[in-house]
């Protein structure tokens, strides 16, 4: 039987973008178990305001207190994904490299409320000035990880963040960049069905069939929120890969337990440096 994943290594760019989907391979039924247990209430609720906002005729749908209330779920439900991921993510490898249960990973979930807060700022940085949004965009991709993983305060996290990003920026950059881009695709493809249906529909009937299409988009934009496990999973490996080219702690740690075990049995990673 194959070993899971060792996340705690470095790895080069292609590495990266390889692992995250074997990370999501291994372990899609438990992690997205923990999803849907600990963000279902949230993914529902997005899915009806959604529904509503989008049923709702009129192109000033999204200034109505519903649409408001769209936008929080947004971030909510994006906020609780993240979160989860990386909590599972931080116990997997506190476990040796094997899965939490759902228990766990509720235990471990955390910085909430700091996250949604840093999700706004970003959003208004998008609107201040694209550059500025860029930049702080790569940079975030490391705190949350840096604030789950290391249990570390915004002002540590920021401040580390910034300091593995000094001369790895474009190397996270170009990283999630392509993670995005093949989100995008993914989305597309998924959103193909939808509007097939809604305008063959429109075709055959000859009626129109807005409150059908508000309904089909509102459930297929919010599944697709799940594809965001995919950069989270990047972010997590791109920390963990630039600690280990820095600090080197899981050679370290090796080096330390090298004869500490009295049954004889190696239970070192079989991974070479």
């Amino acid at each position: 039987m194959k070993e899971n994943i060792d996340l705690n290594r470095f790895r080069e760019f292609g590495d990266i973008i390889t692992d995250t989907f074997v990370v999501i391979r291994q372990n899609f039924k438990p992690l997205f178990k923990s999803y849907i247990v600990i963000c279902g209430l949230f993914l529902v609720a997005d899915i009806l305001i959604s529904t509503v906002v989008n049923t709702n005729k009129g192109d000033s749908a999204l200034l109505t207190p519903m649409g408001f209330l769209e936008l929080i779920f947004d971030f909510v439900n994006y906020t609780a994904l993240l979160l989860t991921t990386l909590s599972y993510l931080t116990l997997y490898k506190e476990k040796g490299n094997n899965p939490p249960d759902v228990v766990e990973v509720w235990g471990y979930f955390r910085c909430f409320f700091t996250q949604i807060v840093m999700s706004i700022a970003l959003f208004i940085g998008f609107f201040l000035c694209v550059v500025p949004f860029v930049y702080l965009s790569v940079v975030f991709a490391l705190i949350t990880p840096i604030m789950v993983i290391e249990n570390g305060n915004l002002e540590y996290s920021f401040k580390k963040a910034f300091k593995m990003i000094n001369s790895n920026w474009w190397f996270t950059f170009g990283i999630m960049l392509l993670v995005t881009v093949i989100i995008l695709m993914v989305m597309l493809v998924l959103m193909l069905p939808p509007m097939i249906i809604y305008g063959g529909g429109q075709w055959l009937t000859g009626k129109s069939l807005d409150g059908t299409a508000g309904v089909l988009q509102a459930i297929t934009v919010n599944l697709c929120q799940l594809l965001w496990v995919i950069p989270t999973i990047s972010s997590a490996l791109i920390y963990f890969s630039l600690i280990e080219e820095k600090e080197g702690n899981s050679l370290i740690n090796r080096i330390k337990m090298f004869g500490k075990n009295n049954t004889g049995t190696d239970q070192a990673s079989s991974e070479q440096y």
